[in-house]
């Protein structure tokens, strides 16, 4: 067993706390109607801005540090470990060669966010990245990799279809970008609540594995 498996019980906890901080984002840039505040002080609905980005800019500013930090801590250990494969066979195609790509598209997203860039224009790219996400979703069910490949399959695929429909939360105008951005906020919370529940139950089965490991040089006391 490889020394550093435990690396990916917080992979996937970080993954889960992306993933629903993700799904705020596209509440407040696709699903929630833009408000401004009346004369009387109450707050009304207005009709759909021109550029949707720009009517909740400070959240974005806010939430592109979180995406731009996540981004760059997933990219540079997901590039370690493609080049290190610190995981058992197979899982390092399922999980070290994946999280460089999440890392990228983290990253993608934080930057645009922070420069108050107009996030449709990140809609093609996004859903091309869907491809090889539901393709290891499914290897991963076909295979039966993992201790739940049920929900680590669920996972990916749940992912997966949340950035291949996300341009239909962009793009179109009205009522029905707002139900797709939904879609793609169910989604991706669903997928972040099982990243949680997996990183979660494999930090205590490894735990158990890990007991009794002690490093070559010995521990003191």
């Amino acid at each position: 067993m490889a020394l550093f498996i435990d690396t990916l019980d917080i992979w996937l906890m970080t993954l889960g706390i992306t993933l629903i901080t993700a799904a705020y984002g596209v509440f407040v840039n696709f699903v929630r109607r833009p408000t401004r505040i009346a004369t009387d002080g109450s707050s009304t609905t207005t009709a759909q801005m021109e550029r949707p980005v720009t009517v909740c800019l400070n959240v974005n500013k806010c939430l592109s540090l979180f995406f731009i930090t996540v981004g760059i801590y997933a990219l540079a250990t997901g590039l370690w470990a493609s080049m290190t494969w610190p995981l058992p066979g197979p899982y390092n195609l399922m999980f070290s060669d994946a999280w460089p790509i999440f890392g990228l598209v983290s990253l993608m997203l934080g930057l645009a966010m922070y420069l108050g860039v107009d996030l449709r224009y990140l809609s093609l790219p996004i859903a091309l990245f869907s491809i090889p996400v539901i393709v290891y979703g499914v290897d991963i069910l076909m295979h039966g990799l993992t201790t739940e490949p049920l929900f680590a399959s669920g996972m990916y695929i749940l992912l997966g279809l949340a950035m291949l429909i996300s341009p239909g939360a962009m793009l179109p105008r009205g009522n029905a970008s707002r139900y797709v951005g939904a879609i793609v906020m169910i989604l991706l919370i669903l997928s972040g609540v099982l990243a949680f529940f997996i990183g979660i139950s494999a930090t205590f089965q490894h735990t158990l594995i890990w007991m009794k490991w002690a490093p070559w040089y010995g521990t003191s006391g």
